[in-house]
């Protein structure tokens, strides 16, 4: 570094003053209280609030270091107001600080006080710096934390610290908003010189305030070599200073079918992109996609495991394919050995553990995700099947970056294959999951294909549909009550899930909860659930029922029986971020029933049929009777499964009809 800072430096004897930096906008200054911030109002706070974050301001800035290069220079001061008891977790604080080998972050001036009303008086609770822990939560992550003292209901908490480090790469991100706390002020400025270019991401749907300006700033390394004079240099450019402000942020309610909050608050990250000096080539340090591939297959946690030879796998992967007719036969055998007799001990993971190798994992029949299907490529690698890693994030993890290879947006490594010119996506660690069938967690947009020559692939929840198709025949009895033959194919992720219930649950306890989804007393017999262990294909799910129908003048009677949609997973009013299904839904329900004995039918329900924004769904309820029959078909059928904020409140009137026409009931009058 020290030739890029001799070449690059422009030597500046006499240097006009700099300008100054700007100081930040909030007004707030740590340790300065009144009796009015106990008082703070803003509409971002509801009934909800258990906390609120009053202020948080923060900086991060680039500067010269004494080791001959730059280091990064990171403050936070972060206000809070504790509304109740359900807010004293905000005295809990965790601060996050990277290491690599001897090389680590360093936590400067922090400190902490509380503060409590008495009597129209400010009275603080200073923290005890001996009461900050320092915790290893693994090889890179260092975790300073302490807990305020004397928290009460309306306590203000109130902490600041700086973070110095030599990690450039690690630019600290920014939170506008959080899950779990409105925030009534927050405010992030980033100051970088010229010579560094990182890529901003921000996302989120709250509007920030940004400012932006550059100043002439002169930079000054020193260095010290051992017993030799220190060295020092002077570099002179343009700070480009950036601004974000966010005012009155409310907490973003988490809502059913939302892959994770991390895709949706407001938040900014930075990645460090190339530097360059005055004079000297750039130094890029973001990968293009052949790169990143390059540089993951020699890797010695991930390529360099199933690049060599692996001929200790022979004996085993032959006697596990031998007899197997051709390519596709050796790869669903391969596949079932993995995932019957190997145990995930962690659902993600993209790399091999430390000290770990393949045989490790064959030997222990244990691993994180990435290690099993690491050891599934190099087993079909050893049968002569091509087979290459796919890096990608889970639904859980958030969203992967479909234009820069960035690392860290990745937590799951799983097999592809191409056999009989169809491609196929495995991972072994799903139990009881079907040759060539993910868990819908896998479906979330941008992967890595990991080869000489990468690929980028798209999982899209858009591209799996989960069909089910319900079928109950009422018949009368002879003893004037009724009987009827259910049956029931529900997709294959709800096969899954049942198959998945049963190896801790009974057929008798899924009965059980059978009987009770039904509004009226009903014996249920011959219970059966077919196809459990074929994988690859849906279960089907059979039973007899059989219940009395009560003798009065009047019955009323859902034709829906167990099956309607009772309840509007839309529950909320407006919604601010996307409606992230899982899959897309084709739901048909068909009831074929007998009038009972001695009853006419008096009223039934409307038939309808209602379309989704024209051609993106749509609800069926056709019903029809004769003297002796009801005949009844509701379909739904929903055929994409992401949907804007914008489309929320049309899903929302959509599922609200379907609850509605489907608690319509028949009206039976007794015949005279």
């Amino acid at each position: 570094m020290k030739r890029f800072l001799r070449q690059g430096a422009m030597i500046v004897a006499c240097l006009l003053s700099a300008l100054l930096n700007a100081q930040d906008k909030s007004g707030i200054k740590f340790g300065k209280i009144t009796v009015a911030d106990f008082h703070t109002a803003s509409p971002a706070i509801d009934s909800s609030s258990n906390a609120v974050i009053l202020a948080d301001v923060g900086s991060s800035k680039i500067d010269g270091n004494n080791k001959g290069f730059f280091s990064l220079i990171h403050t936070q001061t972060r206000r809070i107001k504790v509304l109740n008891k359900k807010g004293f977790d905000a005295a809990d604080v965790s601060i996050v600080l990277y290491s690599s080998g001897s090389d680590e972050e360093k936590l400067t001036e922090c400190k902490a006080i509380t503060y409590n009303l008495d009597n129209g008086e400010v009275k603080q609770t200073k923290l005890d710096a001996k009461n900050i822990f320092k915790e290893k939560a693994d090889k890179n992550i260092l975790v300073r934390k302490f807990t305020f003292p004397n928290v009460k209901e309306g306590s203000i908490l109130e902490y600041t610290y700086t973070i110095e480090s030599d990690f450039l790469s690690h630019l600290r991100s920014w939170e506008f908003q959080g899950t779990s706390w409105p925030r009534v002020y927050s405010q992030y400025t980033v100051r970088i010189p010229q010579f560094f270019t990182y890529v901003f991401l921000s996302q989120g749907y709250f509007k920030l305030q940004h400012e932006n300006k550059s100043n002439f700033k002169s930079y000054n390394v020193t260095e010290t070599n051992g017993t030799q004079a220190t060295e020092r240099y002077s570099l002179s450019g343009y700070e480009n200073e950036n601004t974000w402000i966010a005012r009155d942020v409310p907490a973003l309610k988490e809502e059913p079918y939302t892959s994770t909050m991390n895709n949706h608050i407001s938040k900014i990250d930075f990645q460090l992109k190339q530097i360059q000096f005055p004079n000297n080539p750039p130094r890029d340090y973001m990968d293009n996609w052949a790169k990143a591939a390059e540089t993951l297959l020699k890797r010695e946690d991930f390529g360099v495991e199933i690049t060599r030879p692996n001929n200790w796998l022979s004996s085993d992967v032959n006697k596990i394919i031998e007899g197997a007719a051709g390519n596709a036969e050796k790869a669903k055998r391969i596949y079932a050995f993995v995932r019957d007799n190997f145990t995930a001990t962690y659902h993600s993971g993209v790399y091999m553990s430390d000290n770990t190798t393949l045989k490790d994992i064959f030997r222990k029949k244990s691993g994180n995700a990435g290690e099993i299907n690491l050891l599934l490529i190099a087993m079909l690698r050893q049968a002569g099947i091509t087979a290459d890693p796919v890096l990608i994030s889970t639904r859980g993890h958030g969203w992967a970056h479909p234009l820069y290879p960035l690392m860290t947006k990745y937590n799951l490594t799983i097999c592809y294959t191409q056999i009989d010119n169809k491609d196929i996506f495995l991972d072994a660690t799903g139990p009881k999951m079907g040759f060539g069938r993910l868990s819908t967690e896998c479906y979330n947009g941008p992967g890595f294909v990991v080869k000489t020559a990468p690929g980028k692939i798209s999982l899209e929840a858009d591209s799996l549909r989960e069909s089910k198709t319900t079928l109950l025949f009422v018949m009368n009895d002879d003893k004037n009550g009724m009987k009827g033959a259910f049956t029931t194919s529900p997709g294959y992720y709800e096969s899954s899930g049942l198959r998945q219930r049963l190896v801790k649950e009974s057929l008798e306890d899924l009965t059980k909860e059978t009987i009770k989804r039904y509004s009226f007393p009903v014996k249920i017999t011959n219970a059966s659930i077919d196809s459990l262990d074929k994988y690859d294909y849906p279960v089907q799910v059979k039973y007899n029922m059989q219940f009395d129908f009560e003798d009065q003048g009047m019955v009323y009677l859902n034709p829906m029986f167990s099956e309607a949609t009772t309840k509007n997973p839309f529950s909320s009013a407006e919604r601010q971020y996307p409606v992230e299904m899982p899959f897309k839904i084709a739901e048909m329900y068909i009831l074929n029933m007998d009038i009972p004995k001695g009853y006419k039918v008096e009223e039934l329900p409307k038939s309808t049929r209602v379309k989704l924004n024209d051609n993106e769904g749509i609800f069926e309820y056709l019903i029809s009777a004769t003297d002796q029959k009801i005949m009844l078909n509701s379909r739904i059928d929903i055929k994409k499964a992401n949907f804007t904020p914008e489309d929320y409140q049309t899903l929302r009137d959509f599922f609200g009809y379907i609850v509605k026409k489907q608690a319509e009931q028949i009206v039976f009058k007794k015949i005279n």
